[in-house]
């Protein structure tokens, strides 16, 4: 027998025969371990001047063996987690400034998560949520969260689910993940919807209890309650601004404004949808009189400033909320009842308080001079857009001669505004969108949305008064919030350029300008379906936000731009009033700072974000609501999206989208290519383009989450006959 080798002399010899020597005859094996340390990491680094790749060092490391190259790879993960080690664009690691720790409560910005003002870097093991308290280090002006000191209290919402023994929530909204619950509810059911209060974490996520049973007396409340709750939106209003609301007065006497100008002869209207109540606007337009060619165009906006001042109880629970937030018979008002709906709502036949921008239009659609003032008016009228679209179109109405020429007026304006915004290039999509139409609480139909004249006329009326407030502000040097849209995100872009150019269109390298894009997308919105293509040039585009910063508007391809013309439901337009009336009354003094406007921007556009996320999350759930009953229908429908896991398709009439997962397109081995956003069978051949007509089966519909799950007509029981059972489904695999 072979004597025994010292264990030094065995590991050695170990390491020359499998060729693992280093540089100069050391290896990493001299030292008897495998593990790598963060300070060997960061050696290495450096030595590859400061950044290097995966393959470079593996190979300076000098790991070998996938029980090196797993830890070395553990070890890497972990330095990013702590934002000891950061990878750039190219991939490579870099060892970023030094940070410092802090600790400080998550908040939800407009674009994500921030803590002290700091932009949190995403971790899903750590299910971070808004409320959170968390220790963090500061990298590179990133917050790279790494405990979580104390939960947020405000509960998850989301959708019970049992497993035998067992339970969790899905959580719905903005709240992404599952709760495990580490108590079994007794009086819960699998597909309520819950409040859960978290109380921990565990390796798997989220842990906590029921709170409490989300319920309703119908699907259109429960779902309301459920958004209200997910999203934090504020529902009920705090006692000092109820006492403030009744403080108000219930009318506006017309003697007691003797210093405002007196339009109540004027034929001013408003003109909404059929169930509107607070009226924001009201608008009159006019030939200039003499040898003038062109318009007066008058916009009138409820003067919400005159009541609600600045730091006031009803200014601080108008900056939380933010906007007022629809739904579907429900709002949730930026400002209590009496003054949304009641005293600075334009209600016809009742005189009211506005600020005023009074304009002069040239043929050529363009705002020649412009004035802001304060005045009294007067609605002639609340019209409705179908009824003003039956006039424009036939000639039908029961108003007086003083409306109906207006009306007339206002269309001429109008046709000039639309060559104008022709002229510059504004981009305006081919729309595609179902409204819900809801009866005695339930959804009886889904209509498609139609875009009037009457819609088109009073937007470019809007649209005109906005810029002129930005006009009018930059003019005497007064800050305000712009409302900033941005060109599109070039990666997106480049990837637009790429898929129309499959279709024969070119758009030309870099920043596209507007007129560019509107002129590429106006050539395939006679093509079927071109909606489709406008759907895709809205993906490459920024979200809107409130600024103090002008950066433009892209999509309506102007160099300044605010919103003026709603201070009842958006805060920025109260904003911009009250600087307009501070100039107006020569008490700048009085104006926000560069940093609160700073801090409101951002405030407003979270808000913003927060409404429209909501809004979405009911309608998505009443649609899906209202399909419930096709299960196991088969129904036409339109791919409306190609991705590397499966198809969406838009189901015919619904507006609503569904997925056909990548298993469920029978026997085959579909290939993704993302340029002409298809899936190829790599053996029949088969294949699946953006706007292909298609025959799905509604297999499964899960409302509160928004979620339909189809199958393509004949696939189910493919592959010889075998067939699965609905509910469930079978691995599938693409290839990326």
């Amino acid at each position: 027998m072979k004597p025994k080798q010292p264990a030094s002399t065995r590991a050695v010899a170990k390491t020359k025969n499998k060729g693992n020597e280093g540089r100069g005859g050391r290896t990493r094996r001299d030292r008897g371990s495998t593990r790598f340390t963060a300070s060997e990491v960061r050696g290495l680094i450096g030595q590859a001047g400061g950044r290097i790749d995966w393959r470079g060092l593996v190979a300076a490391s000098q790991a070998t063996g996938p029980r090196e190259i797993t830890q070395l790879r553990q070890m890497l993960r972990g330095l990013e987690r702590t934002g000891e080690l950061q990878r750039d664009f190219a991939g490579n690691y870099y060892i970023p400034s030094t940070g410092r720790r802090e600790t400080g409560v998550i908040e939800r910005t407009g674009s994500g998560l921030a803590v002290n003002g700091v932009a949190v870097k995403h971790r899903k093991k750590l299910s971070l949520r808004p409320g959170d308290e968390i220790r963090y280090v500061v990298v590179d002006d990133v917050a790279v969260a790494e405990e979580i000191l104390n939960h947020s209290r405000q509960p998850v919402v989301g959708v019970l689910r049992w497993h035998g023994r067992y339970a969790h929530v899905e959580a719905l909204g903005a709240q992404t993940g599952r709760v495990e619950l580490v108590e079994m509810p007794d009086d819960c059911a699998d597909g309520d919807t819950v409040a859960v209060h978290v109380t921990g974490t565990s390796r798997r996520g989220l842990v906590g209890v029921v709170e409490s049973v989300i319920e309703a007396s119908s699907v259109l409340e429960q779902a309301v309650r459920s958004a209200v709750k997910a999203y934090e939106i504020p529902d009920e209003w705090p006692d000092a601004v109820v006492r403030a609301a009744k403080k108000l007065p219930k009318s506006v006497q017309p003697g007691r404004h003797g210093d405002r100008r007196d339009l109540t002869d004027m034929a001013l209207v408003t003109i909404d949808g059929a169930t509107a109540k607070d009226f924001d606007d009201a608008v009159y337009a006019e030939p200039l009189p003499g040898r003038a060619r062109g318009w007066r165009l008058v916009v009138a906006i409820a003067d919400v400033e005159h009541y609600v001042k600045a730091g006031s109880s009803l200014d601080r629970e108008a900056v939380v909320r933010g906007t007022s937030v629809y739904f579907p018979e429900h709002v949730i008002s930026m400002l209590p009842e009496a003054i949304s709906n009641g005293l600075c709502s334009l209600q016809p036949d009742k005189v009211r308080l506005a600020l005023v921008c009074d304009m002069e239009i040239s043929p050529k659609g363009l705002v020649t001079d412009f004035e802001f003032y304060d005045a009294v008016i007067h609605s002639h009228g609340r019209l409705i857009y179908e009824e003003v679209e039956a006039y424009l179109e036939q000639g039908e109405h029961g108003w007086s001669d003083k409306i109906c020429r207006s009306l007339d007026t206002l269309n001429a304006v109008y046709r000039a505004f639309r060559d104008a915004r022709g002229e510059r290039g504004a981009l305006d999509f081919v729309t595609h969108e179902g409204v819900l139409v809801i009866e005695k609480s339930q959804v009886k139909d889904i209509a498609p949305v139609k875009r009037l004249l009457a819609h088109q006329l009073i937007e470019e009326a809007m649209i005109a008064a906005n810029v002129c407030a930005a006009r009018f502000l930059e003019g005497v040097g007064v800050g305000a919030l712009y409302r900033v849209h941005e060109a599109p995100d070039p990666t997106k872009l480049d990837e637009l350029r790429e898929m129309l150019s499959y279709t024969g269109v070119r758009l030309s390298p870099g920043v596209v300008a507007p007129a560019a894009l509107q002129e590429a997308l106006g050539k395939l919105a006679s093509k079927r379906n071109g909606w489709l293509y406008g759907q895709l040039a809205l993906r490459t585009m920024r979200q809107a936000i409130y600024s103090p910063d002008n950066q433009g508007h892209y999509g309506l391809a102007l160099e300044r731009y605010m919103h003026f013309t709603s201070p009842i439901r958006r805060y920025p337009d109260l904003v911009v009033h009250r600087a307009i009336k501070a100039v107006l009354k020569g008490k700048r003094s009085q104006l926000p700072s560069a940093d609160d406007l700073l801090w409101l921007g951002q405030r407003c556009s979270s808000n913003e974000r927060r409404a429209e996320s909501a809004g979405w999350m009911v309608d998505g759930w009443l649609k899906c609501d209202f399909l419930k009953d096709r299960i196991g229908d088969v129904l036409p429908g339109i791919i409306a999206t190609v991705t590397e896991f499966g198809l969406f398709v838009e189901l015919e009439g619904y507006f609503v989208q569904g997925l056909v997962h990548i298993s469920m397109l029978g026997g085959d081995y579909y290939h993704f290519n993302p340029r002409l956003l298809s899936l190829v069978g790599e053996k029949s051949g088969r294949r699946f383009v953006l706007g292909d007509q298609v025959r799905v089966l509604v297999r499964q519909v899960e409302p509160q989450q928004g979620r339909i799950d189809l199958v393509l007509e004949g696939t189910l029981s493919e592959s010889g006959g075998r067939g699965r059972k609905r509910g469930t489904t079978r691995k599938g695999r693409a290839r990326r």
